[in-house]
């Protein structure tokens, strides 16, 4: 079966590196022919980790293939993204769209999967429906994208608004990454069509060995307070934590728009010392980066973006057997076992609960059988359960 996935971002955005890659990665080993059209990504400053170069046609995997058709509506700058807007961002996207279509078109996919309905991956299908009407089409959605984006006018808000309702309208299929997304496309939708959740999963590269006497703290992920991550947390619950335990250290593996912003407070806190940074990650660092720390930090509030997203932390946390101190939000009462939810879940937003939470598990860590039911529960998360259950989805 020939199946393409229609995405917005570049290989090296988050979307496609913790969900949509390894699904395509696992459907490509049963012998699918998978293409994955993506933005080419412009790297141009420094980084402590550069992400994979990628070319046009690039093989990932045998039997999956990345197609560059166009190019980010940002610039990376060492300050965060620099976004483009008004004339200059509809033409980009105008011609994106183009390229994805006709690529589209030259594939002749069994099935075309639009990632994320945005204005240029629905336009895209859409064009290319009407010379490919047999085709399947699905719709993936990991994200409310009218409040996880920066969205500059009404006008945009308006488009976006669109995309979503054209994209539920062209699927025969919808895919929802967390509960609130499965209700929400099911409104949307008017339960025209199934709609099946499928978390983000995750399968380590390597065994995951968690270090409970390390004291140390691990935020790892996005440094973008936009996209729902709370990270203005994190200077004043390592505060609190080190008034109890001096020890206590931050590690920060990530990057973001708001990396200037945090290390300024950490700096008027005098915290600076107690954090390292060890920048952009990439999956294979992940057993390292465990392996330095004992508890994870999910810092969140109770807001319509995290209620939407998926928890990379929580499927971290359950995958390596480690605490995580985070709240009662969203999918994490579904991917963390019941027992832990009062041990580790506080109150949404409250910096001196998440502080109090961790304090507690760093005085008394997890034990083997404790860690023996994290284990199993993320069985069922893995990558190639998630991609049997995806493919169910697609035929």
């Amino acid at each position: 079966m020939k199946i393409v996935f229609v995405t917005t971002q570049s290989h090296a955005q988050s979307t496609l590196i913790g969900r949509i890659i390894p699904i395509a990665k696992e459907l490509g080993k049963k012998g699918n022919a998978v293409t994955v059209l993506v933005h080419g990504e412009d790297l141009s400053f420094p980084r402590k980790r550069e992400s994979t170069s990628l070319t046009h046609g690039s093989p990932i995997k045998s039997g999956m293939t990345f197609r560059i058709t166009g190019k980010n509506p940002f610039t990376r700058t060492a300050t965060g993204k620099k976004r483009k807007s008004g004339l200059f961002l509809a033409v980009l996207l105008f011609a994106n769209a183009i390229r994805s279509a006709l690529a589209i078109i030259k594939i002749h996919p069994d099935v075309i999967i639009i990632v994320k309905p945005f204005p240029e991956n629905v336009f895209a299908v859409s064009l290319a429906r009407f010379f490919i009407p047999n085709s399947k089409i699905v719709l993936d959605v990991d994200d409310f994208e009218l409040f996880a984006n920066v969205l500059s006018s009404p006008i945009e808000r308006a488009v976006l608004h669109w995309s979503e309702r054209k994209a539920s309208w062209l699927a025969m299929h919808t895919i929802a990454a967390t509960p609130f997304l499965h209700d929400h496309m099911q409104a949307v939708s008017n339960q025209k069509n199934p709609i099946t959740l499928i978390p983000t999963p995750y399968s380590p590269p390597a065994v995951l060995i968690s270090n409970p006497s390390s004291y140390t703290l691990l935020y790892i992920g996005s440094v973008s307070q936009s996209s729902g991550h709370l990270v203005g947390m994190l200077p004043n619950i390592l505060q609190e934590v080190r008034k109890e335990i001096p020890d206590t250290t931050l590690l920060i593996a990530g990057t973001g728009d708001d990396e200037t912003m945090l290390k300024n407070r950490l700096e008027k806190l005098g915290l600076q010392d107690a954090v390292t940074w060890s920048g952009r990650f990439i999956d294979t660092d992940i057993p390292n980066i465990i392996a330095q720390s004992a508890v994870i930090i999910d810092p969140i509030d109770d807001s319509i973006v995290n209620r939407a997203k998926s928890s990379f932390r929580a499927m971290l946390a359950i995958t390596a057997g480690m605490p995580i101190i985070t709240s009662n939000i969203g999918i994490r009462p579904i991917i963390i076992p019941h027992q832990f939810h009062e041990r580790f879940f506080v109150q949404a937003g409250d910096e001196q609960l998440y502080a109090q939470g961790i304090i507690r598990v760093l005085r008394n860590p997890l034990n083997n059988s404790e860690i023996s039911v994290l284990h199993s529960a993320s069985e069922k998360y893995s990558y190639e359960a998630s991609a049997k259950m995806y493919y169910n989805c697609l035929v």
